[in-house]
């Protein structure tokens, strides 16, 4: 029963969680609105959700490690780090302005391709000038209708 009430729990954060933060987390909660999880369907999500992670690890490492880690010419990474001017949205010792240079000195050389969304900053513009960078058209919210331009910057 504890294992269950534990993967419960996991679901609900993922189901409710906003923006992978540490600091101020917020969550969807609504006093007026029903639950988005249906307690009938519990099961058969939580096994949609075990076969699609079967075959994926996940790290808690510094990015440096974690890519130095699984280098290899068939590797593929999709790196999303804090918008430009944001670094401490996520917590203040996570990630600094400077990284965004060492950063991009790590996918300078690594053996494997990497896609990177970004927010669209002349800064970034200049650091990654070197990769091939492309503009991409979106909104931040499903319900918001202005768009905002981000960039897509890789190495392929």
């Amino acid at each position: 029963m504890v294992g269950l009430l534990r993967r419960k729990h996991f679901y609900y954060l993922l189901k409710t969680g906003f923006a992978s933060k540490i600091h101020q987390q917020t969550f969807a909660v609504s006093t007026v609105k029903k639950s988005r999880i249906n307690l009938l369907r519990l099961e058969e999500e939580l096994s949609e959700i075990h076969l699609r992670l079967s075959r994926v690890s996940i790290e808690n490492l510094p990015y440096q490690k974690f890519i130095e880690k699984y280098d290899r010419p068939h590797t593929f990474f999709y790196i999303d780090p804090p918008y430009y001017g944001c670094e401490d949205y996520y917590g203040k010792t996570i990630f600094h302005r400077d990284d965004f240079m060492k950063l991009r000195d790590v996918l300078s050389s690594i053996q494997g391709k990497f896609i990177m969304s970004i927010n669209n900053v002349a800064e970034i513009r200049r650091l990654y000038s070197g990769f091939t960078i492309e503009d991409v058209e979106t909104a931040y919210h499903v319900s918001q209708k202005r768009k905002v331009v981000e960039l897509l910057i890789r190495n392929y």
